[in-house]
């Protein structure tokens, strides 16, 4: 009788972590901050990906208006996105999602942080 409750209350602390886990997930609200509007239409980035090998490279999946587009790779460092399917590189456009997708990957700095250092001579 008493192994049965040991191993009963060993169970339920192990689960419990589980638990606060799957209610996070499932009560977690729909995050808006990857969303955008264009020109009249809503862009959201359901994936987003860094390329291991090139640390500029990022492999994105965006919906517009709801409308989930195919795998593009966003190369921040050449301003291009270059299509999954055919190959074809297309130039980022001034405003548009391409430098907003590069904004988003790039990590902001702490205002405590100075450019350059004071140096004072004697």
């Amino acid at each position: 009788m008493f192994l049965t409750v040991w191993w009963a209350v060993v169970i339920v602390l192990l689960a419990l972590p589980f638990a606060a886990w799957l209610i996070n997930i499932v009560a977690a609200p729909a995050s808006n901050d990857m969303c955008r509007s264009f020109s009249g239409h809503e862009v959201c980035v359901s994936s987003i990906r860094r390329s291991a090998r090139s640390y500029w490279e990022y492999r994105t999946v965006v919906n517009i208006d709801g409308v989930k587009q195919p795998l593009e790779l966003y190369n921040c460092r050449d301003r291009t996105r270059i299509l999954a399917s055919d190959g074809t590189i297309v130039p980022f456009l001034t405003g548009k999602t391409g430098d907003w997708v590069c904004q988003l990957t790039t990590p902001t700095r702490s205002k405590e942080i100075r450019e350059r250092g004071e140096i004072t001579i004697r």
